[in-house]
Protein backbone atom coordinates (compact mmCIF):
# COMPACT_ATOMS: atom_id res chain seq x y z
CA UNK A 1 0.00 0.00 0.00
CA UNK A 2 1.22 3.12 -0.85
CA UNK A 3 0.86 6.23 1.68
CA UNK A 4 1.81 9.60 1.69
CA UNK A 5 2.44 10.16 5.90
CA UNK A 6 2.83 13.77 5.72
CA UNK A 7 0.12 16.44 4.11
CA UNK A 8 -1.37 19.70 5.44
CA UNK A 9 -4.34 21.16 4.46
CA UNK A 10 -5.64 24.39 4.64
CA UNK A 11 -8.40 22.97 7.61
CA UNK A 12 -5.65 23.60 9.92
CA UNK A 13 -2.57 24.28 8.66
CA UNK A 14 -2.57 28.11 7.60
CA UNK A 15 0.79 27.70 5.97
CA UNK A 16 -0.90 25.26 3.29
CA UNK A 17 -3.26 26.22 -0.25
CA UNK A 18 -4.73 22.59 -0.48
CA UNK A 19 -7.69 21.95 1.10
CA UNK A 20 -8.77 18.61 2.34
CA UNK A 21 -10.97 17.40 -0.71
CA UNK A 22 -8.01 18.74 -3.36
CA UNK A 23 -5.32 16.73 -1.14
CA UNK A 24 -7.56 13.64 -1.92
CA UNK A 25 -8.53 13.94 -5.55
CA UNK A 26 -4.57 14.50 -5.90
CA UNK A 27 -3.41 11.36 -4.22
CA UNK A 28 -5.50 9.35 -6.05
CA UNK A 29 -4.10 10.97 -9.52
CA UNK A 30 -0.70 10.24 -7.92
CA UNK A 31 -2.12 6.69 -7.82
CA UNK A 32 -1.79 6.60 -3.69
CA UNK A 33 -3.56 4.28 -1.40
CA UNK A 34 -4.08 6.73 0.90
CA UNK A 35 -2.84 9.91 2.90
CA UNK A 36 -2.06 10.82 6.66
CA UNK A 37 -3.04 14.29 7.18
CA UNK A 38 -0.69 16.29 9.84
CA UNK A 39 -1.71 19.45 10.43
CA UNK A 40 0.37 21.66 12.42
CA UNK A 41 -0.45 20.49 16.20
CA UNK A 42 -3.69 20.25 15.64
CA UNK A 43 -5.62 16.68 15.07
CA UNK A 44 -8.12 16.38 12.81
CA UNK A 45 -11.56 15.05 14.06
CA UNK A 46 -11.57 10.98 12.91
CA UNK A 47 -15.56 11.53 11.96
CA UNK A 48 -13.78 14.43 9.81
CA UNK A 49 -11.48 11.94 8.37
CA UNK A 50 -13.44 9.46 7.53
CA UNK A 51 -16.15 11.25 6.02
CA UNK A 52 -13.41 12.45 3.29
CA UNK A 53 -12.02 9.04 2.79
CA UNK A 54 -15.41 7.81 2.42
CA UNK A 55 -16.47 10.85 -0.10
CA UNK A 56 -13.48 10.17 -2.37
CA UNK A 57 -12.74 6.76 -2.22
CA UNK A 58 -9.29 7.41 -0.56
CA UNK A 59 -7.61 5.89 3.12
CA UNK A 60 -7.49 9.10 4.61
CA UNK A 61 -5.65 8.63 8.55
CA UNK A 62 -5.22 11.37 11.36
CA UNK A 63 -2.10 12.21 12.67
CA UNK A 64 -0.02 15.23 13.62
CA UNK A 65 3.21 17.50 13.14
CA UNK A 66 4.18 18.86 16.62
CA UNK A 67 6.45 21.60 17.15
CA UNK A 68 9.08 20.74 19.74
CA UNK A 69 11.45 22.85 21.35
CA UNK A 70 14.12 19.45 19.70
CA UNK A 71 12.27 20.16 16.43
CA UNK A 72 9.15 19.01 14.20
CA UNK A 73 8.09 15.76 14.99
CA UNK A 74 5.35 13.88 13.41
CA UNK A 75 2.91 11.47 15.60
CA UNK A 76 0.56 9.17 15.03
CA UNK A 77 -2.30 7.85 17.56
CA UNK A 78 -1.57 10.71 19.57
CA UNK A 79 -4.75 12.38 20.59
CA UNK A 80 -3.69 15.07 22.63
CA UNK A 81 -3.01 18.52 20.99
CA UNK A 82 -0.67 20.43 22.64
CA UNK A 83 -1.38 23.75 24.26
CA UNK A 84 2.58 24.70 24.81
CA UNK A 85 5.66 23.50 23.84
CA UNK A 86 6.78 20.20 24.95
CA UNK A 87 10.18 18.85 24.89
CA UNK A 88 10.78 15.84 22.50
CA UNK A 89 10.85 13.23 25.84
CA UNK A 90 7.90 14.77 26.80
CA UNK A 91 6.43 14.08 23.67
CA UNK A 92 7.95 10.40 23.20
CA UNK A 93 6.24 9.26 26.53
CA UNK A 94 2.53 10.83 25.76
CA UNK A 95 3.11 8.62 22.56
CA UNK A 96 4.70 5.55 24.27
CA UNK A 97 1.36 5.64 26.84
CA UNK A 98 -0.87 5.28 23.94
CA UNK A 99 1.06 2.88 21.97
CA UNK A 100 1.84 5.34 18.98
CA UNK A 101 4.74 6.51 17.09
CA UNK A 102 6.74 9.34 16.78
CA UNK A 103 9.23 10.16 13.70
CA UNK A 104 11.23 13.44 13.52
CA UNK A 105 10.10 15.23 10.72
CA UNK A 106 12.70 16.55 7.85
CA UNK A 107 15.60 16.30 10.86
CA UNK A 108 18.58 18.30 8.30
CA UNK A 109 16.19 20.19 6.49
CA UNK A 110 18.13 23.68 5.40
CA UNK A 111 21.15 22.18 6.91
CA UNK A 112 22.79 22.64 4.11
CA UNK A 113 21.76 26.28 3.77
CA UNK A 114 23.06 27.19 7.09
CA UNK A 115 26.68 25.71 6.62
CA UNK A 116 26.67 21.66 6.61
CA UNK A 117 29.57 21.86 4.84
CA UNK A 118 31.21 24.88 6.40
CA UNK A 119 30.63 22.56 9.69
CA UNK A 120 31.97 19.73 8.04
CA UNK A 121 29.76 17.74 10.81
CA UNK A 122 30.11 13.91 10.17
CA UNK A 123 27.60 10.88 10.64
CA UNK A 124 28.78 10.63 14.31
CA UNK A 125 28.18 14.35 15.21
CA UNK A 126 24.85 13.48 13.30
CA UNK A 127 23.64 10.94 15.40
CA UNK A 128 24.34 13.01 18.33
CA UNK A 129 21.40 14.82 18.27
CA UNK A 130 19.20 14.45 21.64
CA UNK A 131 15.69 14.39 19.81
CA UNK A 132 16.75 11.26 17.95
CA UNK A 133 16.97 9.47 20.90
CA UNK A 134 13.04 10.41 21.61
CA UNK A 135 11.71 9.41 18.31
CA UNK A 136 11.18 5.73 17.11
CA UNK A 137 11.73 6.89 13.12
CA UNK A 138 13.21 9.53 10.98
CA UNK A 139 11.92 11.29 7.98
CA UNK A 140 14.30 10.22 5.64
CA UNK A 141 12.36 10.91 2.74
CA UNK A 142 10.52 14.77 2.30
CA UNK A 143 10.00 16.47 -0.60
CA UNK A 144 11.03 19.86 1.00
CA UNK A 145 14.87 18.97 1.54
CA UNK A 146 17.47 18.34 -0.58
CA UNK A 147 18.87 14.74 -1.41
CA UNK A 148 21.74 15.59 0.58
CA UNK A 149 19.91 15.61 3.77
CA UNK A 150 17.34 13.28 2.89
CA UNK A 151 20.65 10.98 2.39
CA UNK A 152 22.04 11.94 5.84
CA UNK A 153 18.44 11.38 7.95
CA UNK A 154 18.76 7.74 6.21
CA UNK A 155 22.24 6.98 7.23
CA UNK A 156 21.91 8.40 11.05
CA UNK A 157 18.05 6.09 11.07
CA UNK A 158 20.31 2.98 9.98
CA UNK A 159 23.06 3.67 11.93
CA UNK A 160 20.76 4.10 15.30
CA UNK A 161 17.97 1.54 14.43
CA UNK A 162 15.39 3.76 13.72
CA UNK A 163 12.48 3.07 11.47
CA UNK A 164 12.91 5.08 8.15
CA UNK A 165 9.77 6.59 6.48
CA UNK A 166 8.88 8.86 4.22
CA UNK A 167 5.95 11.88 3.46
CA UNK A 168 6.07 14.69 0.78
CA UNK A 169 5.67 17.16 3.14
CA UNK A 170 2.64 18.58 0.84
CA UNK A 171 1.03 22.04 0.81
CA UNK A 172 -0.16 22.18 -2.47
CA UNK A 173 -1.41 19.70 -5.10
CA UNK A 174 1.51 19.31 -7.09
CA UNK A 175 3.31 17.79 -3.63
CA UNK A 176 1.01 15.51 -2.97
CA UNK A 177 2.78 11.55 -3.50
CA UNK A 178 6.44 13.35 -4.11
CA UNK A 179 7.76 11.10 -1.33
CA UNK A 180 5.63 8.11 -0.25
CA UNK A 181 5.93 5.05 2.72
CA UNK A 182 4.73 2.20 0.27
CA UNK A 183 3.79 -1.14 3.05
CA UNK A 184 3.99 -4.91 3.10
CA UNK A 185 0.98 -5.37 4.92
CA UNK A 186 -2.94 -4.24 4.60
CA UNK A 187 -3.62 -1.10 6.50
CA UNK A 188 -7.46 -0.75 6.93
CA UNK A 189 -7.77 1.79 9.90
CA UNK A 190 -5.13 3.84 12.19
CA UNK A 191 -4.61 0.85 14.55
CA UNK A 192 -3.43 -0.88 11.50
CA UNK A 193 -0.83 2.09 10.16
CA UNK A 194 0.62 2.38 13.68
CA UNK A 195 1.29 -1.02 13.82
CA UNK A 196 2.47 -1.20 9.91
CA UNK A 197 5.32 2.07 10.89
CA UNK A 198 6.63 0.04 13.91
CA UNK A 199 6.50 -3.06 12.17
CA UNK A 200 9.38 -2.29 9.57
CA UNK A 201 8.30 -3.89 6.91
CA UNK A 202 8.04 -0.87 4.76
CA UNK A 203 10.06 1.26 2.65
CA UNK A 204 9.95 4.55 0.92
CA UNK A 205 10.60 6.42 -2.32
CA UNK A 206 10.53 9.40 -3.91
CA UNK A 207 7.26 9.12 -6.76
CA UNK A 208 7.81 12.16 -8.99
Amino acid sequence: MKIDLHVHTTAFSPCSVMSPDDAARAAIQAGLDGICITEHNRLWNKEDARALWEKHGLQVFSGMEVTTSGGDILVFGLEEEPHEIWTPAQLKEKVDRVGGVAVAAHPFRGFLLFGFGALQMDLTQAVGNPTFSQVHGLEVCNSLVTDEENEMARRVADEMGLLKVGGSDAHNIRAVGTCITEFQDVISDEKDLIGAILSGRHTTRRMK
